[in-house]
């Protein structure tokens, strides 16, 4: 499973769908094809069946994340611009127009958070920000 690694893309900025465990070999192929998708899979069968297709070999995300970075690269512009949960495009909202929706301490610290329209999520620059900018730093991603 790459459930980790895909979100760990969205906050580097990737466009990364999640394939549903229920589809067939043969759906993925043809979602990946239809749609012109890059695929990245643990499955060597099925990395053989695709040619724009990366086999990772780790099953701990660190590894799978370096493993990744070997052959792509980050535009540090599109850090923090996905939804971890639905992969959409995140929107900048004020604090002051939203304190019923977010915890009082942020909007007292924070002037905006980033927001995901569709699944309602929000983002702030906390604790967790913190430390995803220190894994980041660690592989020489720098925002």
């Amino acid at each position: 499973m790459l459930g980790r690694l895909a979100r760990w893309l969205r906050i580097m900025g990737f466009d990364v769908e999640y394939a549903d465990s229920s589809l067939t070999d043969a759906e993925i192929l043809d979602k990946c094809k239809s749609d012109h998708l890059f695929l990245l899979t643990r499955d060597k069968e099925l990395h053989s069946r695709y040619p724009k297709s990366l086999y990772i070999t780790s099953q701990d995300h660190r590894e799978q994340i370096r493993q990744f970075l070997s052959t792509f690269t980050v535009d540090t512009r599109l850090l923090f611009t996905r939804c971890t949960e639905c992969n959409l495009p995140l929107e900048t909202k004020e604090t002051s127009d939203i304190k019923g929706a977010i915890p009082e301490g942020v909007s007292e610290r924070f002037s905006t958070v980033l927001h995901c329209t569709n699944c309602g999520k929000y983002y702030w620059e906390g604790d967790h920000y913190r430390k995803i900018v220190e894994f980041l730093k660690g592989l020489g991603i720098n925002k």
